[in-house]
């Protein structure tokens, strides 16, 4: 009982509190020891990668940075399928970088692994041809700093593929961590989508594809079935309010 009401405070702290480092992020994913095995068992995880990809355009690969790449999971489902020749995997946690290394290492991907602590990101201007920044700004306490950097380091005509979960989900999340059926995000604020596409084209990015997708995120096959058909059937309009994961694919202008 003492873990469970400490799970709970926990959590209303993380939804309350309105700063943090970088550090304490960092910290937070070193103490997860079971993130891929919590997430092979949740459908919603991977339907980042997919769902994204479903929308990336046909760009020769070029130099990748994936910021906040944890377990490089990412990296690896878009280099299987050919649209990464060079990365850099960047985090802010040392164990999930040799989770990645681990991941990475028997490929023949050229990458390197980087990590940071703080803002202004340790990356040249220009540097990067594309970036992918999977379910990462809602852990960023500076978001709208954080995207300006984002910016600086991409080549103007780069893409940005930008995931992050619906706001109104927050407290899902914060539920299924104190009753132990995933992990706890951490120090975190789940951002408005309005709020983030008004950034990304303040950053001189233009929006040339966006998304919400995942009504149901896990259970029997069945039920995840049915949400797969209701995505498909419901109005567009229902689907951007309830469904639980954002995604933008941004061009640097």
């Amino acid at each position: 009982m003492q873990a469970f009401i400490s799970r709970i405070i926990q959590e209303i702290k993380y939804q309350r509190q309105k700063d943090w480092t970088f550090q304490e992020v960092g910290a937070h994913w070193d103490a997860t020891t079971d993130y891929d095995d919590i997430n092979e068992r949740t459908y919603s995880y991977f339907r980042r990668f997919v769902d994204s990809f479903a929308l990336y355009p046909e760009i020769e690969p070029g130099e990748t940075l994936d910021i906040c790449t944890r377990t490089g999971n990412g990296t690896f489902y878009y280099w299987q399928r050919g649209k990464i020749k060079k990365v850099v995997c960047a985090d802010v946690s040392e164990k999930m970088l040799q989770l990645c290394r681990e991941r990475l290492k028997e490929t023949d991907l050229e990458y390197e692994l980087k990590i940071f602590t703080q803002l202004p990101l340790p990356f040249a201007d220009k540097q990067f041809d594309n970036i992918l920044c999977f379910e990462t700004i809602e852990h960023i306490a500076q978001p709208s700093l954080f995207l300006k950097e984002i910016s600086r380091i991409i080549k103007p005509g780069g893409i940005l593929v930008l995931t992050m979960p619906n706001i109104l989900w927050e407290t899902i999340h914060s539920l299924a961590a104190v009753f132990k059926f995933h992990h706890s995000e951490g120090p975190h604020t789940f951002l408005r989508k309005n709020f983030v596409a008004k950034e990304l084209t303040k950053n001189n990015f233009k929006i040339i594809a966006r998304q919400t997708t995942v009504l149901i995120p896990g259970g029997p096959k069945k039920l995840i079935k049915l949400g797969e058909y209701l995505e498909k059937k419901l109005p567009a309009s229902i689907l951007n309010s309830l469904g639980l994961r954002r995604i933008f694919i941004c061009q640097k202008n």
